[in-house]
């Protein structure tokens, strides 16, 4: 047998050579598979599933903010955004020119953003419906189109500095959109999801529900009507008084409810780039200046109060120049002996000085602290501002008058109508508050209560002394005419105060206030008014004494408050039903013993004669009258007589009073048995105190 030639030799080697590297490769190639299969498996699934599936958080929906009546005034709405593919436009160029003009981008801007060799490029997010539109007219290929939640604001600049606004990220900036950002802003949830190759999120199931987590609704006390008409008001003084700013409060002082909380200059919160460049902000509590005479208010209800004066108390106003150290005090116009009423009447700088002096340095910054002043007030707003009241150490002689009649301290116009409501409403100081409740997705609501409960800080009987005492100021001969409304009785206080500047009182720039409730007898709204540099006139009965009205005038008919003639006719009525009452009363008193029922205190006749006199009484007070119309007094002259009312009914000495041209304050029931002032003459205006029972 012949030996292999050599190139079957070569063949087999090369064969067997074929045949250990295919083994070779065959091994390394199960080799890797069963490291990649098995042994690796988990971590490379990891690595996978970071690429193409993720944990996609759904940002909740946005509470609404509500007014108290459940009027929107920030919502949430899905608008839409606009996106592109820069690979399928044709030409990145003309795709940036149109979208450009249609849009309101930079064209320059745009054009660089669409010529990148990218997947995926914001066009413009959050567009109008109008701008939406707009582009998909255009039909571009590549442009697409997503919804995404917006922030809106349906009234624009209503109540905008109370509500602040939140950013394009859904996050609160200001106001309550701040405050309350946590229940507005609800709680995330999270959905699998795939991305594809272009970057975008796609859900395995479609959109999941993110209701779960969506924001809660805030619901505030604010009232978007008297909002408006308070806002309205302001941009006319603004305009007519050329003023920098102007600032109201309307509050109920039943409750601290705050209706209106309204500055001007405000923004639109749809678009608040230019608020810092304005100066829009809640100046009601961000700004604190020197109250002028308004706190003249609260300086004469301390010392009422600690009883070191009373509305007749007679003070000599030194015809307007009084020297205190080395300094001038001046009022006005030239006072000589004025009361206690009349000094706030008048507003007599000298006069305040002179009763803050009776009370003590100490007794007024009590007093002071007790109204509120020099603390935050505790609304739930960002920004506020406690204002600065100095210790009482460093008055001095000088610093105590001027604190008297409102210089060397600064109050914001919060705390004003807070410390006013605290008069309007009986002596009760009430922790003003503009948020009512926070009503969960699920229907859940959770009331937000006061910062501070209700604390008395002067008596019932302070309080309606210094509601008369404030209701001669809107009266003919005090310094706010203007701010009367027909119908209605207001009591009130002006304030006029120069501005600091540069460590000196300018005199070209001044603040104009008013602070008041109405009606006077049965206070249903305090209204404070500040117009911050206004123009020529500054005084604050000429310039916010009349937009008090305005406001006032709307707001009471809107809230469905009577006028003074209605309630009178009214009471009328209802008196002649109660003479009818008590005139059968008197006549089965009279009646034979055997018919009649048993006599005595506790019989049903004297029961029924008790309740009819009572029903009778309270009317007349009510009223401010009894069944006589004779409102005969003196029309003129500053001198009036205060009756004797010793022994009088309460009814005959209500006609007594007003005969008299004297304001009665009528403590009890049954017959006159001491009074203050004494019978004799006395100061227009005066109010006597008449305490009434049953004789010895």
């Amino acid at each position: 047998m012949s030996a292999p030639s050599a190139a079957g030799k070569w063949t087999r080697v090369r064969l067997c050579g074929f045949g250990v590297g295919f083994a070779v490769l065959f091994f390394a190639v199960g080799t890797r598979a069963f490291n990649l299969q098995i042994r690796e498996r988990d971590e490379l699934r990891a690595k996978a599933e970071e690429q193409y599936l993720r944990e996609i958080e759904l940002p909740p929906r946005r509470g609404r903010i509500l007014d108290r009546k459940g009027a929107e005034l920030a919502a949430t709405v899905d608008v839409d955004s606009i996106y592109c593919n820069p690979r399928q436009l044709p030409d990145p160029a003309d795709a940036a020119r149109k979208l450009a003009r249609v849009l309101g981008l930079p064209r320059r801007d745009l054009e660089k953003k669409l010529t990148q060799r990218r997947y995926f490029a914001w066009v413009k997010r959050r567009v109008s419906p109008d701008e939406a539109a707009a582009a998909r007219a255009l039909k571009l290929p590549g442009v697409a189109f997503a919804k995404e939640p917006r922030r809106v604001y349906p009234n624009k600049e209503l109540a905008a500095t109370v509500m602040g606004h939140a950013g394009s990220d859904g996050r609160g900036l200001d106001g309550i959109e701040l405050t309350f950002d946590r229940q507005l802003r609800g709680r995330a949830t999270s959905v699998q999801g795939l991305r594809d190759a272009l970057g975008r999120e796609l859900f395995i199931e479609g959109v999941a529900d993110s209701s779960t987590g969506a924001g809660a609704d805030v619901v505030l006390t604010v009232d978007k009507y008297v909002t408006y008409v308070t806002e309205r008001a302001l941009e006319g003084a603004v305009a007519r008084h050329r003023a920098k700013a102007a600032v109201a409060v309307v509050m109920d002082p039943r409750t601290g409810e705050i209706l209106a909380l309204a500055s001007a200059p405000s923004y639109n919160p749809n678009d608040p780039a230019a608020a810092v460049a304005i100066g829009a902000r809640n100046r009601a509590i961000t700004d604190a200046l020197e109250p002028g005479s308004t706190m003249k208010v609260f300086t004469i209800a301390s010392a009422l109060e600690a009883g070191a004066v009373r509305p007749d108390d007679r003070f000599d106003c030194q015809m307007g120049t009084m020297m205190v150290g080395k300094y001038q005090i001046h009022d006005t116009h030239h006072y000589g002996m004025l009361t206690t009423t009349e000094v706030l009447k008048l507003s007599s700088n000298i006069g305040a000085t002179k009763i803050a002096r009776r009370l003590g340095r100490e007794r007024l910054a009590e007093g002071l602290a007790r109204f509120g002043f020099g603390r935050p007030s505790g609304v739930t707003l960002p920004g506020e501002r406690a204002g600065i009241i100095r210790p009482v150490a460093r008055w001095g002689d000088i610093g105590f008058s001027n604190v008297a009649f409102g210089q060397g301290l600064t109050v914001t116009p919060l705390q004003l109508a807070a410390g006013v409501g605290a008069i309007a409403g009986g002596g009760v100081y009430r922790a003003p508050r503009v948020v009512s409740r926070v009503v969960q997705a699920d229907g859940r609501t959770e009331a937000v209560s006061p910062s501070s409960p209700d604390a008395r800080v002067v008596s019932e009987a302070t309080a309606r002394a210094m509601a008369a005492m404030m209701r001669t100021v809107t009266e003919p001969g005090g310094t706010a005419k203007q701010a009367a409304i027909e119908g209605y009785p207001v009591a009130g206080k002006t304030g006029t105060a120069q501005k600091v500047s540069n460590g000196r009182y300018d005199p070209d720039k001044w603040t104009a206030s008013f602070v008041g409730f109405a009606p006077a007898q049965d206070p249903r709204v305090v209204i404070a008014v500040l117009v911050d540099e206004p123009r020529g006139e500054h005084r604050g009965g000429a310039v916010a004494a009349p937009v008090f009205r305005e406001i006032g005038e709307q707001v009471l008919r809107y809230l469905h408050v009577a006028p003074e003639a209605a309630v009178e006719a009214a009471i009328q009525t209802k008196k002649g039903d109660v003479g009818r009452k008590m005139t059968k009363a008197a006549v089965a008193a009279s009646a034979p013993a055997a018919e009649a029922a048993p006599e005595g205190p506790g019989s049903d006749l004297a029961l029924a004669a008790e309740d009819a006199l009572g029903e009778g009484i309270a009317e007349c007070e009510e009223a401010g009258e009894t069944g006589e119309t004779d409102n005969a007094g003196p029309e003129t002259g500053d001198v009036v007589a205060v009756p004797d009312f010793t022994g009088m009914s309460v009814g005959q000495a209500i006609r007594a009073a007003r005969r008299s041209g004297v304001e009665l304050l009528a403590d009890g029931g049954g017959v006159a048995l001491r009074q203050s002032p004494a019978p004799g003459p006395a100061a227009r205006g005066v109010l006597a105190r008449v305490t009434f029972g049953r004789r010895p």
